[in-house]
């Protein structure tokens, strides 16, 4: 498996400034890094999929915001693809060489499309898994996409989906309350 290190020699080798930064506690998925870092923004994540197309199979890799997902339909066309499957971890394990969840998109194999969401490029710094858990890259992201050779695409998130609130269930500033949503309610049979 790759690490923290094969990151650094390649952009060592590359010239790009970059830090690894030692976590203050281990992740087990980048989506971890803006808890652990304190930070809000410029923590990404790879998301690794599947693609169809007419032409064949193969395998993407998207680099997103931590804890985010892109809308499949912007991810389809983005990729030009008929149907696209988030990878299974042993999958994304024997494909990047990289533990799932930890993907960095530096050392990636050169058969594996690299798609970063346009939302990334909004931080000037960005900081993204290596492969192990108690460290990570900070990396410039203008750097991180010309050295990664990655392709920029918007690539929305699906809408959030929320549940209608009762009328009922709402205190007078039009916010649900907790004591009104967990009174029980009662339903008339039909018929």
């Amino acid at each position: 498996m790759k690490s923290a290190l094969d990151v650094h020699r390649l952009l060592l080798a590359l010239s790009v400034p970059h830090d690894i930064v030692r976590l203050p506690e281990r992740l087990t998925s980048a989506d971890d890094l803006p808890r652990v870092l304190g930070v809000q923004d410029g923590c990404v994540a790879v998301r690794c999929y599947t693609v169809e197309r007419s032409s064949g199979p193969s395998f993407a890799a998207v680099l997103v915001p931590a804890g985010t997902v892109p809308a499949p339909p912007a991810l389809l066309a983005a990729l030009h693809a008929v149907a696209v499957v988030p990878a299974r971890a042993e999958q994304v394990n024997a494909v990047t060489d990289y533990a799932a969840g930890l993907v960095s998109p530096v050392c990636l194999p050169a058969e594996i499309e690299l798609l970063a969401d346009a939302a990334v490029e909004t931080e000037a710094v960005c900081y993204c898994a290596v492969g192990e858990g108690g460290v990570a890259l900070a990396i410039r992201t203008c750097d991180l996409l010309v050295a990664t050779g990655a392709r920029v695409a918007a690539l929305p998130r699906p809408p959030v989906a929320t549940l209608p609130v009762p009328r009922d269930a709402t205190g007078s500033d039009g916010q649900a309350t907790v004591a009104s949503l967990d009174r029980p309610r009662r339903f008339r049979p039909v018929g």
